[in-house]
């Protein structure tokens, strides 16, 4: 895959209590320091020492591309990115990254040593149920930051102290995410996990998601798991002797799931990492997503998502496809496919509120088609 080269470069001072500075003859050679890897699209920071009280230029390359140029200045809106060293010497250069890059940084004809740094992958996993008339059917869903598509996916079940490979799926689209249905599953709570595989020509390292365990009607074991509910065991009385007192009741012991709604939230970034410096990066960073959850494509011309107090974004003449996701960023950028963009500026533009919100998706008759509310900070994001 080519890097999309997104990275997003601010400079700042820092200060020291050390440094030597080299005769004013004889420049000295730069250093640069930085991380082994970076987990999801998220800023990171470098420090170096140069003379004191110079200027260096930062040169970057996507490991995939491998030409080092200057580092254009994307969050200053022109150049290149340059920091100047304190009166010790010393000096921190932020960016933003979402492949793994080279870095190395000028100062004048000197060059310090090329420093590597990864691009570890930041997922989400969750899993539905797919049919309430299917036995054993789930839906497993995932995505991947940074958005690298045509990741593979290996979905895996718990099997006493082991794991067994269920399916396997690929990220694909803007947002990397996948969809992938199946059938035939085990009854009963079942642990399942994501592995998700990275990709060495773009310096992007693979991770393993969290489990998750979830209840799953029917299935194909006829013996339930230890960890069924004891009401699922067939009564030791067989009840064909007597007609039931209550013959239209729906059973209890595996009652289907409610069905939810046809379009839902499937994950909101309520606090992008870092500080909320009110950065176009940040804002990129704070999104929410929705999915159709239907086996239909469905149009959302005029839908809304609005936060508490009344922040409206208006989707345009979309159709959704089945499993599809629309992902919408708080800042400003081009809209490409599923990717999408509120638009917003500053440190006002921020959507939604870290320590409680809720969000609603209303259809263009104002009607409430999904809600998803937090009331705390937690993990930074929720996926309703």
């Amino acid at each position: 895959m080519i890097s999309r080269l997104v990275t997003k470069g601010v400079v700042i001072g820092v200060a020291a209590t050390f440094a030597i500075a080299a005769p004013a003859s004889a420049a000295a050679k730069p250093t640069l320091k930085g991380p082994e890897e970076v987990v999801g699209y998220s800023q990171f920071e470098m420090t170096g020492t140069a003379d004191p009280n110079t200027t260096v230029e930062l040169w970057e390359t996507a490991i995939s591309i491998n030409e080092m140029k200057p580092a254009d200045d994307w969050e200053g809106g022109s150049g290149t990115v340059k920091a100047t060293a304190d009166a010790s010497g010393k000096f921190t250069i932020k960016r933003w990254l979402d492949t793994g890059f080279f870095f190395e940084v000028h100062q004048g004809d000197q060059v310090s040593t090329k420093i590597t740094v990864y691009s570890r992958l930041k997922v989400n996993f969750w899993v539905t149920n797919a049919s309430t008339t299917t036995p054993g059917s789930l839906t497993f869903n995932g995505d991947a930051l940074p958005a690298q598509p045509g990741l593979d996916v290996t979905i895996q079940r718990k099997s006493g102290s082991s794991w067994v490979t269920v399916t396997t799926a690929k990220t694909a689209g803007d947002t990397a995410d996948f969809s992938k249905a199946v059938t035939g599953q085990p009854g009963g709570n079942q642990t399942y996990r994501a592995v998700f595989d990275g990709d060495s020509s773009n310096g992007v390292r693979g991770t393993t998601s969290g489990e998750v365990t979830v209840w799953t009607p029917g299935g194909t074991t006829t013996t339930p798991p230890t960890t069924t509910p004891p009401t699922t065991k067939p009564p030791t009385t067989p009840p064909t002797t007597k007609p039931p007192t209550t013959p239209t009741k729906p059973p209890t012991t595996t009652p289907p799931p409610a069905t939810g709604p046809a379009i839902a939230f499937t994950h909101i970034q309520y606090d992008p990492p870092g500080t909320d410096s009110g950065s176009n990066g940040s804002l990129l960073n704070e999104y929410f997503k929705i999915t159709n959850m239907t086996k239909k494509a469905i149009n959302i011309n005029g839908w809304t998502v609005r936060d508490g107090k009344g922040i409206v974004y208006r989707f345009p003449n979309i159709n959704m496809n089945v499993g599809q996701s629309y992902l919408v960023r708080t800042g400003k950028g081009v809209d490409n496919g599923s990717f999408r963009h509120w638009g917003r500026a500053g440190k006002a533009g921020y959507v939604w509120d870290n320590l409680g919100d809720i969000a609603y998706l209303r259809n263009p008759a104002g009607g409430n088609v999904d809600i998803c509310k937090w009331t705390k900070l937690g993990p930074g994001y929720t996926k309703c």
